[in-house]
């Protein structure tokens, strides 16, 4: 198995900032620096950092070496990365006293991405290689569509999200790794965890990770959710702190590390890099990570609103088989507390709320699909149809049939 990240490579030109600068207002920037970055070099760099080997394609311009030098010292191979007349791809970021960043970026040469370039590079690669993908450059969909007929593993990373990113068929995709933005926009959603109960419902062969900032990250693979909570960090500069994760969740993948285990590297280096300046150069070495992360601390789950969003969607993607010992594990939580929690904050006990739960979710594809309605009992974890029924009318007054119909 090999790694390819096809993407782009920036100048990332840095300004400290009071504050991002607001329409129509002049503001002077306390300093200036220049930094390599580019999602494309900054994932490489992360995943070559993590211990796995990875092959960069993309294109850069003719007089740039130094965005060269920082890839080669970092271990990532270059026999991908064709030089072209263009100026190298350029960012503008600013970063306020908070660490949080505003960006545009400037394509150049990452928009020379042909699609004999394309052919070219994937040539050297066969099924089960995994593919690494941003949308910086240009061709994006022409290179899934290649990628996908050569069998190889597809993950995207949409960003930045433009329309566009729609008309990619997910089902050519192995994985997707978003942020909460990215998620409701790609899906048309109001709430980032709708993401994950809308690619269930209609990709569940799509492995997906939803990134929540200071809220942590969940994993969704085979119909199983995975949480991981988010390791406290002082925050000097985020542009990198998404590249971080996804490099280093890739490396784990590639080394068949355990899901929790890969999950709760890509925190905490995601958690060290937000703690430096600049993109690439705050990206820590696999080495850092391990010696940190038995001192680092987790950051709990904010708000009890948040403890009910995280339950509701861990309950929906698992909906046919959820046991009271894996929401406990999830809110760690011990199961009679659990009981107590949700009794508290639902206002019935478990073994209700979970029913309550499963006619929500056979309402919505009741209302949503064409699915047969006894298909859509199995799905919910009901083998009594007739009881099923009776609980549905418990809630809704009326029958599945009914509801279907619009009688609501």
């Amino acid at each position: 198995m090999k790694i390819l990240n096809f993407g782009s490579c920036n100048i990332d030109f840095v300004y400290s900032v009071s504050h991002i600068v607001r329409p129509g207002e002049t503001l002077t920037a306390g300093s200036l620096s220049q930094f390599p970055g580019g999602k494309g070099l900054n994932q490489a760099i992360a995943i070559a950092k993590a211990g796995a080997p990875v092959y960069f394609a993309g294109c850069i311009g003719e007089d740039d070496t130094m965005l060269r030098q920082v890839l080669l010292q970092a271990g990532v191979d270059l026999t991908y990365l064709k030089t072209v007349k263009e100026r190298t791809g350029q960012a503008i970021i600013q970063v306020d006293e908070n660490g949080e960043n505003s960006i545009f970026i400037y394509h150049g040469a990452n928009g020379a991405v042909s699609k004999e370039q394309i052919d070219r590079v994937l040539a050297d690669f066969e099924a089960g290689d995994i593919l690494l993908l941003q949308n910086e450059i240009s061709n994006l969909k022409y290179l899934i569509e290649r990628s996908s007929d050569r069998g190889m593993k597809i993950v995207l990373n949409p960003s930045p999200f433009e329309p566009m990113l729609k008309e990619i068929d997910p089902r050519d995709l192995f994985c997707v790794i978003l942020n909460e933005t990215e998620a409701m926009q790609w899906s048309d959603t109001q709430h980032p965890y709708d993401f994950l109960f809308w690619a269930q419902k209609n990709y569940p062969a799509l492995h997906v990770v939803l990134t929540l900032g200071k809220k942590g990250s969940i994993y969704l693979k085979d119909g199983k959710m995975y949480r991981q909570q988010a390791f406290k960090a002082t925050a000097v500069d985020t542009t990198a702190a998404g590249d971080t994760f996804t490099g280093y969740f890739l490396a784990g993948l590639y080394k068949n590390a355990e899901v929790l285990q890969g999950l709760k590297m890509a925190s905490a280096a995601s958690a060290i890099a937000v703690s430096k300046k600049g993109a690439a150069s705050s990206i820590p070495t696999c080495q850092e990570v391990e010696n940190a992360i038995d001192g680092m601390e987790l950051s709990p789950i904010d708000t009890l609103e948040e403890q009910k969003e995280v339950v509701r969607t861990f309950i929906a993607t698992h909906i046919k088989d959820v046991k009271l010992s894996d929401v406990a594990a999830l809110i760690n939580y011990t199961e009679d507390h659990t009981c107590r929690w949700v009794h508290k904050n639902f206002g019935m006990g478990f073994s209700e709320f979970l029913q309550a739960e499963r006619c929500r979710i056979a309402a919505e594809y009741l209302k949503n699909t064409d699915m047969p309605i006894h298909e859509i009992i199995e799905l919910v974890g009901y083998n009594n149809g007739s009881f099923f029924r009776k609980v549905f009318h418990k809630y809704y007054q009326m029958s599945p049939l009914e509801y279907r119909k619009g009688k609501v």
